[in-house]
């Protein structure tokens, strides 16, 4: 009930930051308070378990948070691009704290060519963001990796929901590199932000569960 709850929530305060994207003084304001609303579930569902893995989820939210905040002026992209690379690393340690560090091969080497052509291809625009993007990718691959091969360990759904969440999180990312890097399009930010929180709150509600 409680995440039925949030994620009605969630979803109106979504949807209405989404809308009011163009108006940046009311998105300033309405982009946080939807991470905030997935970290108090975070925290209720943290407090309610006392599990190692929640308190380490609810980290790694705090920083795609101040992450969130960064993003909002194009000056601070590196530095938004680095809490968010942090968020990655602690979701990494939580997911590999369940089961230990997963070592399926498969899933790395699939996760490494796709990663390595979406990188080939973004490079010619990248120019002083190569090393940057290329380390964040790096972590992003480990992230995938750890969080799909949960469900080969755990089998069990909300360990598929894990996985997927991580792969929307990637595909989110994805989309802000090309949206900055080659080309903008109309319907960027609602991918971005739709996927995001999806991510997000899939990885949040997990605490329940795990």
């Amino acid at each position: 009930m409680l995440i039925a709850i949030f994620a009605l929530l969630v979803l109106v305060s979504a949807g209405i930051a989404i809308y009011f994207r163009q108006k940046q003084n009311v998105y300033s304001v309405l982009k946080p308070i939807t991470t905030i609303l997935i970290i108090s579930l975070a925290t209720i569902l943290s407090v309610e378990n006392d599990s190692y893995y929640g308190w380490t989820v609810l980290v790694g939210l705090v920083f795609a948070l101040i992450g969130d905040v960064l993003l909002l002026k194009h000056k601070w992209f590196v530095y938004g691009l680095l809490s968010f690379l942090l968020a990655h690393i602690v979701f990494i340690y939580a997911f590999s704290s369940l089961f230990g560090f997963e070592d399926n091969l498969i899933i790395l080497s699939v996760l490494l060519v796709l990663g390595f052509a979406y990188f080939r291809f973004l490079l010619p625009h990248l120019k002083s963001y190569a090393i940057p993007v290329a380390l964040y990718f790096l972590a992003i691959i480990v992230m995938d990796w750890q969080a799909i091969g949960l469900s080969v360990s755990g089998n069990a759904p909300i360990y598929y929901l894990l996985g997927l969440s991580s792969i929307l999180f990637s595909f989110s990312d994805a989309v802000i590199a090309y949206n900055k890097f080659v080309r903008e399009f109309k319907v960027a930010e609602f991918l971005i932000l739709s996927t995001y929180w999806a991510a997000i709150f899939i990885i949040s509600a997990s605490i329940a569960f795990v």
